[in-house]
């Protein structure tokens, strides 16, 4: 049974004439005409009874109209569904992401992603690199970002970079006369760490210890901006990831021997493809970062070629 000729029942029934049901639905009235005779001919009954230009439903139209109305209404439903999805209405990009990235390059990438998409609104969670993976398998997410390895059920990730941590200091330190700072130079610094269940307290505890140097710790934080902050007001030296001291004023960044880094990735549920959205904004993030820092930020390159496309999985 053909819509076309439901429509034009629904239009003269609500209309209560030819003349306006064809207004209403953009059609002749020899078309209406034509749609009400052809759907009796299907449905085996006479619809109405036609008084000089008037039309009377039957028991069996009313019957029958009563019937499918609900059909119509659903069908309209779906078209203004696919419109809304089409057109970005109601629609929300959901991203999850650790302290660090939502305090340096997730808001320029939010406010270049919304400057495209004026339709499309944008949810940000900020949690732990720990909670990042928890909060990620319940697939409330289109897309995460965090520091790898995270290794949760229900989820999948990409390395997009690899970042070559910096030594953090005042103004003025003594170490920033030094384009490379080493293992060796911070051994009788005071020392801002972060908390051991951190990546960047591990790599530089491994560093240490491997080159059987003491690190002489004053204090330590559980927030990489903190430490920036700290340094840049000479309280220590720190540990950093140059995206995010690079926002700290008063800092000064030396790359770090022998070179550590942390690979930077995106998290994806499992269960479902991509969004274009989130396709488009990772593509986004990845630009910025590469911004941020070019001389220390390696990009991965079969994540990022053309060849196999931003967020493509096996």
């Amino acid at each position: 049974m053909r819509l076309n000729r439901l429509q034009a029942l629904r239009a003269v029934m609500e209309t209560g004439s030819v003349t306006e049901a064809s207004r209403r639905i953009h059609r002749t009235q020899p078309q209406i005409s034509r749609l009400i005779s052809a759907l009796e001919e299907e449905v085996g009954f006479s619809l109405f009874l036609r008084q000089g230009r008037g039309l009377i439903p039957t028991q069996e139209c009313l019957r029958f109209y009563e019937g499918t109305r609900h059909i119509l209404a659903g069908f309209e439903e779906v078209s203004r569904i696919a419109d809304s999805i089409r057109n970005q209405q109601d629609a929300w990009l959901r991203i999850l992401t650790q302290p660090y990235f939502a305090y340096s390059v997730t808001p320029a990438a939010i406010a270049e992603f919304a400057r495209s998409h004026p339709q499309m609104r944008v949810s940000l969670e900020v949690r732990s690199r720990v909670d990042v993976g928890l909060w990620m398998s319940g697939q409330q997410f289109d897309l995460g970002v965090a520091a790898l390895p995270i290794d949760f059920p229900g989820i999948r990730s990409r390395t997009f970079a690899d970042v070559r941590l910096v030594i953090a200091m005042p103004e003025g330190h003594r170490l920033a006369a030094k384009n490379v700072v080493t293992a060796d130079d911070i051994k009788d610094e005071p020392f801002i760490a972060l908390r051991p269940f951190t990546l960047l307290r591990q790599r530089i505890d491994d560093l240490m210890a491997k080159q059987r140097l003491p690190l002489r710790i004053v204090m330590e934080t559980s927030s990489g901006q903190s430490a920036c902050q700290l340094a840049a007001l000479g309280v220590g030296v720190a540990l950093a990831d140059p995206i995010l001291a690079a926002n700290v004023p008063g800092i000064v960044l030396r790359d770090f021997e022998p070179r550590l880094s942390i690979p930077y990735g995106f998290l994806l549920p499992s269960s479902y493809a991509p969004s274009e959205q989130a396709r488009e904004f990772a593509s986004l993030f990845v630009r910025l970062v590469k911004q941020m820092a070019p001389d220390r930020v390696d990009l991965v390159e079969q994540v990022c070629g053309h060849d196999q496309g931003l967020l493509s999985f096996p």
